[in-house]
């Protein structure tokens, strides 16, 4: 598997495009803690939970 999670010296991130729909989902659980100030272990469940949900859907679609 690439390490793809560096960012180059532009301060970019190539990721992969199978990938930014859980990055999006995830963002938007950030940023809904930071605006609410949700409970961070409630937001790290959601987002343990976002992340099983996308690669379980991933996998069943092959």
């Amino acid at each position: 598997m690439e390490n793809w999670n560096e960012a180059d010296k532009d301060g970019n991130i190539d990721v992969p495009d199978y990938l930014m729909p859980l990055l999006n989902k995830v963002g938007t659980q950030l940023r809904l803690h930071t605006i609410s100030g949700k409970n961070e272990i409630q937001t790290a469940c959601d987002i343990v939970y976002l992340a099983e949900k996308f690669f379980t859907e991933l996998t069943t679609k092959k």
